[in-house]
C-alpha cells in the first residue's frame, strides 16, 4: 500500500498539469493465480491532461481492460423432431476473453455511442470480428458472445466509475474474479473532448498462476502426453483405494 500511494504521489509530480498527453499505471502489473484464488483487485490510475478541466458535459475518461484475445465460436441451438441440436455459428478468431469498462462522471448523462464504435470502447463493440463478414445476423451472435460473457462475470455489464482526486489525477478499481484466463492485457485509457479522442494510451498487464498451480499448469502444457498418463494413473489409483475400503467396511 505504501509502494502504491508513493506511485500516485510521482504521477502527480511527474505529469504536470501543462501536459499534453495521458498517462497510466496499475498497482500491480501481474495478477497472480494461487491455489484457492477467489479473484483479485487492481487499482488503475493515470493523468488526464484536459479532461477534468472542462466541463463535465463536454470531456471525460474511458479506462478498458481487455484481454487475452482468444479464438470463439458461438453457435445457435434448434429444435428438430424434439431434440435440440447446434446448428450454425459464427467464429470470433479475436475476441477478448476478458473486457472491463469504466467511465468518469461526465458519461453518466452523455453516452458517445458513435464514439465508442468508432474506437472500439464498451462491451458492445468488443466481441472483434467474425472469420465470415456479411454473415446472416451476424448482430445476434454477437449479441449472444457478449450475454454468454457478462453472465461468466468476464465482460463487465455497466460501466465502472472513473474518479477524479483533483483536477488531472484519477483512478479506478477493478475486480477480477476467480475465472479469469491467463495470459496478456491492455490497460487502455481514453481521454474524450466533445465528440473525438484528444489522447490516448496503453499499458501491459499479466495474469499468470503461480506457486503449485504454476508447476501443474507448466508441466501439462510442456508435457502434455506425461501429463495425461499421471492424470490416468492418479484416477486408477484413487479407484483403487476407495474400492479396498469398500471391501474392508
Amino acid at each position: 500500500m505504501r509502494a502504491f500511494a508513493t506511485a500516485l504521489l510521482l504521477a502527480a509530480v511527474a505529469w504536470p498539469a501543462s501536459a499534453a498527453h495521458v498517462g497510466v499505471d496499475a498497482s500491480e502489473r501481474t495478477v497472480a493465480i494461487t491455489a484457492g484464488f477467489t479473484g483479485a483487485e487492481l487499482v488503475v490510475f493515470g493523468t488526464a491532461a484536459e479532461a477534468q478541466g472542462s466541463t463535465p458535459e463536454q470531456a471525460g475518461v474511458i479506462v478498458v481492460i481487455r484481454g487475452p484475445e482468444q479464438p470463439t465460436v458461438v453457435r445457435r441451438k434448434e429444435r428438430n423432431f424434439g431434440v435440440w441440436a447446434n446448428h450454425g455459428g459464427v467464429a470470433f478468431p479475436e475476441a477478448p476473453a476478458f473486457v472491463w469498462v469504466a467511465a468518469s462522471e461526465a458519461f453518466a448523462k452523455r453516452p458517445l455511442t458513435e464514439v465508442l464504435s468508432k474506437y472500439d470502447i464498451g462491451q458492445d463493440f468488443l466481441a472483434a470480428a467474425p472469420a465470415v463478414d456479411g454473415a446472416p445476423e451476424l448482430a445476434d451472435f454477437q449479441a449472444a458472445l457478449v450475454r454468454r460473457k457478462q453472465a461468466a462475470g468476464l465482460y463487465s455489464a455497466e460501466f465502472g466509475r472513473v474518479e477524479f482526486l483533483g483536477q488531472h489525477l484519477f483512478r479506478t478499481r477493478v475486480l477480477f474474479p476467480a475465472n479469469v484466463p491467463v495470459g496478456s492485457y491492455r490497460i487502455e485509457v481514453f481521454e474524450i473532448r466533445g465528440d473525438r479522442v484528444v489522447n490516448a494510451t496503453a499499458s501491459a498487464l499479466h495474469v499468470r498462476k503461480a506457486g503449485l498451480e504454476a508447476a501443474i499448469f507448466r508441466f501439462a502444457h510442456d508435457f502434455p502426453i506425461l501429463h495425461g498418463l499421471v492424470a490416468i494413473l492418479a484416477a486408477l489409483m484413487a479407484g483403487w483405494l476407495a474400492g479396498a475400503v469398500a471391501r474392508r467396511t
